[in-house]
């Protein structure tokens, strides 16, 4: 008896832990942008550009060999070959590359520039996965509105039945009125299961977008509020808005350092070598100490560098176009996305203000003129389905506002 008390005492406890869970859409772009592998991909590409420039710094390995030095190939005849007993020397020797300062530090600014460009590309795809986010989520807001809106109309049209199988009881109603109102009711319902597919999929599609099984229930919050219209970005502030046009910036910067990398080239290299030959018989110890210089600016090795840095120059002016062009289409986009909200936002305002009212009274008009013995049923059924089409017309009118919103975000990163 106590353990079935203790079982009801959990019991709504354990139901209410497993009910599906409510997300805001900001908790939705929060966790996105937590825990997509797409963005963690390029949070460890500009982590391992970090890293490569981290060793830019060091100096070259040395290098040392060992073998025989001077060693004659007949040892019947080296004494009349050396003037002197000699068998040769055993030589050991040790070399250094001093490293080009100027040139470690032009590689390293070059290596840490990819950081930068990487670190703006995840700016630009966390935009575009916000805005896939945003979509789906109003989407789902529109289709579960529609289905109020299916709710709404169907209680009509019961009670419009209802109203037939009493006439028709009493010999004021055609049979085939009643079955073309079950029929309009059956092709209803089609409506709402095809709706509540299109949900279930922007269900999956942001179950897909948090990176887990795409079947996992949840709901969203259902309030929502049309917002204010927004200015339109100069194409100032959108070149600083706008991710894709801050990574061009950055490859051009790293273009410019790749330029200054390469005309290090022009400046000489240095190394230290030393060798210590151990006599062998009579031949005494000797050594060397050579210092070597490289001389990259003579005209025949000096083509490659000068050549490299003439076609980056010309990959700069590349990405200036470039830059200029994707400016010049996000200023025409943003510009025709704005005038194209505002004629939307006029059409949501003339349906809630005007066209919904009016054809709301038509319907009431029409049903009392039935009830009253004035006008038919077809009249009414006609009525009924301006009723619920103007309604889905209002909430897609709505939904191509959002649609106009979320596209006019992604162009400006809001």
């Amino acid at each position: 008896m106590k353990r079935f008390l203790l079982f009801l005492l959990f019991l709504p406890l354990t139901t209410q832990a497993q009910l599906p869970e409510v997300l805001l859409l900001d908790t939705i772009l929060a966790r996105v942008e937590r825990v997509h592998p797409r963005l963690r991909q390029y949070d460890a590409q500009a982590k391992a550009a970090d890293a490569y420039a981290a060793g830019a710094r060091v100096w070259m390995a040395p290098r040392v060999g060992a073998g025989p030095f001077m060693v004659p190939y007949s040892a019947n005849r080296r004494g009349e070959d050396m003037g002197m007993q000699s068998g040769g020397s055993v030589m050991v020797m040790a070399e250094q590359g001093l490293p080009n300062r100027a040139r470690q530090r032009a590689n390293e600014s070059y290596l840490r520039s990819q950081a930068n460009v990487d670190r703006e590309t995840r700016a630009y795809t966390r935009n575009q996965l916000r805005a896939d986010v945003k979509q789906n989520y109003y989407d789902w807001l529109m289709l579960q509105k529609k289905l109020h809106v299916l709710e709404k109309t169907e209680r009509l049209m019961e009670f419009a039945l209802r109203s037939i199988e009493l006439r028709y009881k009493y010999g004021g109603e055609k049979l085939s009125d009643a079955y073309r109102a079950q029929a309009a009711l059956q092709l209803h319902h089609v409506e709402e299961m095809e709706l509540e597919g299109q949900l279930k999929e922007r269900r999956a599609n942001l179950n897909t977008l948090l990176v887990r099984d795409p079947q996992t229930l949840f709901y969203i919050d259902t309030t929502y509020h049309l917002r204010a219209l927004d200015r339109s970005l100069d194409t100032t502030e959108l070149a600083q808005a706008r991710s894709d046009v801050r990574a061009l910036d950055q490859s051009l910067v790293r273009n410019q350092l790749q330029q200054q990398l390469e005309r290090t080239a022009a400046r000489p290299e240095f190394a230290v070598q030393a060798q210590h030959m151990q006599g062998l018989g009579s031949m005494p110890n000797q050594y060397t100490v050579l210092g070597t210089m490289s001389v990259p600016f003579a005209p025949w090795a000096s083509r490659q560098y000068k050549a490299n840095v003439a076609g980056m120059q010309l990959e700069a002016q590349a990405l200036r176009e470039q830059r200029a062009d994707l400016l010049n289409q996000a200023a025409g986009k943003v510009e025709a996305l704005n005038a194209r909200r505002r004629a939307q936002y006029e059409q949501v305002l003339l349906y809630k203000k005007n066209v919904l009212p009016a054809v709301l009274k038509s319907y009431r008009a029409t049903l009392l003129a039935y009830e009253q013995n004035t006008e038919t049923f077809s009249a009414v059924l006609q009525a009924w389905e301006t009723l619920r089409n103007t309604r889905l017309a209002a909430v897609d009118q709505e939904q191509q506002l959002l649609q106009l919103q979320v596209e006019f975000e992604r162009e400006q990163e809001q």
